[in-house]
C-alpha cells in the first residue's frame, strides 16, 4: 500500500493496525477514512459543527485505547496457554512418580532399595519434560528437562524402573496389558530450572554439582549421610 497514491482501506472494508504504532501511517490513513464518513452522516446534527482534523484526531485517540485493550488480550491468552501447559508438565511428572513407585514394590528383589529411593526423591525429584508441540493434536515427542543436581546413579535407578514397567505391562508375553502407556520421553538440551530436593544422601546428589556448591548453598540443600550402594543390580541393568 502507497500511502501517497490511495487511502488504505474504504469505509466498506475498513481495517485498522493493531500491530503497529497507534498513529502508524495505516491508521492515520484509516483516520481520515472514517472522519471523511462521519462528517458525511453527521455534519451539523444535533449543532455539531466539527473538522475533519478534529474527528480523525478522535478516532486515533480511540485507536490508542482499542490497541492496548487488544495487548491485554493477547498477554491473557499466552498466560492461559502457559498455566494450561505447566499444568500438563505437573500431571504428566506426577504419573511418573506414580508409575515408578508402584513398580517398585512390584519386583521384591529390589522393593526396599527402589521404593526408599522414589519416595525419597518425592514428585518434585521427577525429571519434568516439554513438548513439541505442546497441547497440540498427534503423537508429541517429550523432551526430557535434566536435573544436574542428580547422580547419574539415581537417575540409573529411575532409567530401570522405567524399564521394568514397560515388563509389567507386556506380563512376559507379547501382548500388552490394558491401559494407556506411558508417553515418549527422550534427552533434550535443556536443563531443568527447578531447585534441587532437600535433605537427600548426599550421594543422591552430583558429585560435581555438589562440589561446586559454596558453604550457604551446601547449607541450604542439608544433604544427610551418604546412603551406601547405589549400584543397579547387575540382573536388572540393561
Amino acid at each position: 500500500w502507497d500511502p501517497k497514491r490511495r487511502p488504505c482501506c474504504t469505509i466498506k472494508d475498513f481495517r485498522i493496525d493493531l500491530e503497529g504504532l497507534p498513529r502508524s501511517e495505516w491508521n492515520k490513513s484509516a483516520a481520515l477514512v472514517f472522519a471523511a464518513e462521519y462528517l458525511k452522516r453527521h455534519q451539523g446534527h444535533q449543532g455539531e459543527n466539527l473538522t475533519l482534523e478534529y474527528v480523525s484526531e478522535a478516532w486515533l485517540t480511540h485507536v490508542l485505547a482499542l490497541k492496548t485493550r487488544y495487548k491485554v488480550k493477547q498477554l491473557d491468552e499466552l498466560d492461559r496457554k502457559e498455566r494450561k501447559a505447566r499444568n500438563r508438565r505437573r500431571q504428566r511428572k506426577h504419573e511418573l512418580y506414580s508409575r515408578r513407585l508402584q513398580t517398585a514394590h512390584e519386583y521384591k528383589d529390589i522393593k526396599d532399595r527402589a521404593v526408599f529411593i522414589v519416595e525419597s526423591l518425592g514428585q518434585d525429584g521427577m525429571s519434568s519434560d516439554e513438548s513439541d508441540h505442546e497441547g497440540h493434536r498427534g503423537e508429541a515427542t517429550y523432551y526430557i528437562l535434566d536435573k544436574d543436581w542428580r547422580s547419574k546413579q539415581i537417575t540409573a535407578w529411575l532409567r530401570m524402573l522405567d524399564s521394568l514397567h514397560l515388563r509389567l505391562r507386556y506380563n512376559g508375553k507379547w501382548q500388552a496389558t490394558a491401559g494407556a502407556w506411558p508417553h515418549f520421553r527422550m534427552a533434550g538440551p535443556n536443563e531443568s530450572k527447578g531447585a534441587p530436593v532437600k535433605e537427600l544422601p548426599v550421594d543422591f546428589y552430583c558429585r560435581n554439582w555438589y562440589g561446586a556448591q559454596n558453604e550457604f548453598a551446601r547449607e541450604q540443600v542439608q544433604a544427610k549421610e551418604q546412603s551406601g550402594n547405589l549400584a543397579v543390580p547387575a540382573q536388572h541393568a540393561k
